[in-house]
């Protein structure tokens, strides 16, 4: 039985469109993971949207949400992803299910317990964050001590308190069991990435961090999610294909020159350092000039390699301005590069 691994996206969907600068004559290439930032290049406007993944999971997720837009209000919307309260849940899964894939209907027809629970706490990552906020979370900062964190407006408030109250024995202590203490990416999560959601990012408006500390957005939705998006995205949601296969096999049914901007998640993260120079490889074939790549690194460390130095152009500056912005904090590191 297939598990969901991402029950929705984890890279901050603001930074992805600002560093890929859609246009509405352009080609996307997206991971499709849950389907929310592949989503939110429908919303900017995008000629054409092709997701690939190949988890059938993930492919249902994104079906389930495409169908959402498509069948319900804003409202019902947040109900059927669990975050707001319903009791509806079912109802409104019958409402999307007809426009679902045989695949796709099967997939959820056979998950009714997770429609019902609210589909965002459905994935191996959310319900291991869960375990964390329920368990673990409670035993370091009592849930008044989370919530003063939201209350505070400005850096110093936040700076003090975070050095005062928040930077604790145990806080470090679970850091270095979720990150690692003795690695590189491990350390510049603590001391840099950690402080700058906290502290430098107003908690207020980080629909990321408020899922993890709370497990809800509170004041904060992520791009796709967001009333002012909802009708942007419905209108354009015949922009979007998406295919249950890998990016290789998707990169080689498309001509050359096609793509203009690509979202590819943090995927390097998880194929050999050949493999990663044949994927560039391949996408630069399929890239017309200026095609814009951007893409996370955790663990990893992937940037294009000086064989290929010649046809991608690092946006290292840009990158750099860009992950300061960034609301997700488990990311190591943000490479933005452009076909030359």
């Amino acid at each position: 039985m297939a598990r969901i691994p991402y029950a929705q996206s984890w890279e901050d969907a603001d930074v992805l469109l600002e560093a890929l600068q859609v246009d509405s004559a352009d080609t996307c290439l997206s991971v499709a993971s849950a389907g929310d930032n592949t989503l939110a290049l429908v919303g900017a406007g995008a000629k054409r949207v092709i997701a690939a993944d190949l988890s059938p999971a993930q492919i249902a997720c994104l079906e389930l949400r495409v169908s959402a837009y498509r069948n319900l209000k804003h409202s019902e919307f947040l109900e059927l992803l669990g975050q707001n309260p319903s009791a509806q849940r079912l109802e409104l899964y019958q409402r999307c299910r007809a426009d679902l894939s045989q695949q796709a209907r099967r997939f959820w027809d056979r998950r009714q317990r997770l429609i019902l629970q609210g589909i965002v706490y459905s994935g191996r990552f959310e319900k291991s964050l869960t375990l964390l906020r329920r368990f673990v979370l409670p035993l370091i900062h009592p849930r008044k001590k989370v919530n003063r964190l939201f209350e505070m407006s400005t850096v110093q408030e936040r700076h003090e308190f975070y050095d005062r109250e928040w930077n604790t024995q145990r806080w470090t202590l679970l850091c270095n069991i979720l990150f690692g203490r003795m690695t590189e990416p491990g350390v510049q999560i603590q001391n840099r990435r950690i402080p700058n959601a906290l502290i430098q990012l107003p908690p207020q408006k980080n629909p990321y961090l408020q899922w993890i500390l709370a497990g809800r957005f509170m004041t904060a939705l992520p791009y796709a999610l967001r009333p002012e998006n909802f009708d942007r995205i419905r209108q354009n949601l015949d922009s979007l294909e998406w295919h249950c296969a890998s990016v290789e096999d998707v990169l080689a049914g498309l001509p050359d020159d096609v793509l203009h901007c690509c979202n590819l998640s943090n995927i390097f993260e998880h194929v050999s350092p050949e493999s990663y120079r044949r994927m560039l490889h391949e996408i630069i074939r399929v890239s017309a000039p200026g095609c814009r790549l951007v893409y996370w690194n955790v663990s990893a460390q992937r940037h294009c390699p000086p064989v290929l130095a010649d046809r991608l152009r690092q946006r290292r500056d840009l990158a750099v301005r860009l992950f300061r912005k960034d609301k997700t904090f488990f990311h190591r590191d943000l490479v933005i590069e452009e076909v030359v």
